[in-house]
């Protein structure tokens, strides 16, 4: 079973994890930008549907043949059947050709367009790492079966919950609906653009509706910024994707300018962080977070810290090597017992607990989220995969769907 990647319109939801890549601009100890896991990607294979088809060519430009025929060809295969011949089941919920159909055209034109396709059937070393048998219709049939199935589930569970679009959801959703009228030229023309790519006004809605529908699982199942989910449950997501944690003080041995500073300067900064680090060592447990946090406020000079008050969640290779091997020896708490010199300067290391309410990063819009939001769009994320590919296990086709030749459908081969 081919590992499901997300629909294009999925990237709505305002906290997928490739929302919440990390901008936190340079520091002390150059920590680099935090990506979201990779779990989730928009499909480069299949064209987006948040947006209506793009407007046909210019009516001053002479048709292509080539594509005229392929058009006819497309037509042709469309007719092939009703458009409320009943395809498949998902979970038990009837998938009419029409809504296929659509998917079908949108993947094959494009590969076609792209890769001059003469046989659907034949093996394409293109695809050696997509399908296990590596031909076009494969693929095809393979993509469009797993975006039915993700517009279908997400209504369904959305059902399942009891959850509605809310009125301003739904004037929001005919707002942009009605922005795609207007820019192409008002409904009669926009219903024959969706026509062209064999999409009704009524999947188009669907579509648009399922994707809305996502935020309010979402904000169901973990809350609206993953305030739901247990704190626990972060900590342990952040450890177990090989997340770390620290706060440091920092003493610069460079100015604002990354230019070294005098021997003589460099060996006063070392003294003091000496004496700053000999005072926490004396600290007991319980005084020490408490202190050193002090203490940071007096002496540190690291920059990012302003956009990171409560210290640096990072991964393997965020941090320059000394930092993030010591972090490692502490192996999450503790404060490090000798100071660690980098290029920057000299850094007293204290690894406190990790906190679901931290500030972690922050998102495409500059808001800053903590190890709960990022945790709970990952888990959701792997919860959407489980019920898609559920799912899809158990789609049952109707007559000879499930074996669909493409080369006869759209007569090629």
């Amino acid at each position: 079973m081919m590992k499901h990647r997300h629909i294009a319109l999925i990237l709505a939801f305002a906290l997928l994890l490739t929302c919440l890549a990390g901008c936190g601009g340079q520091t002390a100890v150059e920590v680099k930008e935090t990506p979201a896991p990779a779990e989730s990607a928009a499909p480069t294979e299949a064209p987006e549907t948040t947006e209506a088809p793009a407007e046909t060519t210019a009516p001053e430009e002479s048709p292509d043949p080539e594509a005229e025929a392929r058009k006819a060809r497309y037509q042709a295969g469309y007719e092939t059947y009703a458009p409320d011949t009943t395809v498949m089941l998902v979970n038990d919920e009837p998938v009419s050709w029409a809504d296929y159909y659509s998917w079908l055209y949108d993947i094959a034109n494009q590969i076609e367009t792209n890769y001059a396709v003469t046989d659907w059937n034949e093996p394409r070393a293109e695809l050696t790492d997509v399908v296990p048998d590596t031909t076009f219709g494969s693929y095809v049939r393979r993509t469009a079966l797993g975006y039915v199935v993700q517009i279908a589930v997400i209504r369904q569970k959305a059902k399942e919950l009891g959850l509605e679009l809310s009125e301003a959801q739904r004037a929001d959703l005919q707002a942009t609906i009605d922005g795609y009228v207007e820019r192409f030229g008002g409904q009669e023309k926009f219903e024959q653009l969706l026509s062209e790519s064999y999409l009704t006004p009524d999947y188009f809605y669907r579509q648009n509706e399922a994707m809305v529908q996502i935020n309010n699982l979402y904000a169901e199942l973990y809350g609206e910024k993953g305030e739901k989910l247990p704190e626990e449950d972060a900590v342990a997501y952040l450890k177990d994707n090989g997340y770390l944690y620290a706060k440091h003080i920092l003493f610069k041995t460079q100015d604002d300018n990354r230019q070294k500073l005098s021997d003589e300067a460099i060996t006063e900064k070392k003294a003091e962080a000496e004496a700053v680090l000999a005072e926490l060592r004396q600290c007991t447990p319980e005084e020490l977070p408490q202190r050193f946090d002090a203490l940071m406020q007096q002496y540190n000079e690291d920059p990012g810290m302003l956009r990171f008050p409560d210290g640096y969640y990072f991964q393997a290779g965020e941090m320059v090597p000394v930092f993030e091997n010591a972090v490692r020896e502490l192996e999450g708490d503790g404060l490090y017992p000798e100071l660690v010199e980098s290029d920057y300067g000299f850094h007293i290391i204290f690894c406190p607990p990790m906190s679901g309410t931290h500030v972690m990063s922050y998102d495409n819009n500059g808001e800053p989220y903590n190890p709960r939001a990022l945790a709970s769009a990952a888990l959701f994320d792997n919860m959407m995969n489980g019920w898609f590919e559920e799912a899809e296990m158990g789609v049952k086709y109707t007559g000879d769907f499930a074996d669909l030749d493409l080369n006869a459908l759209f007569g090629v081969g």
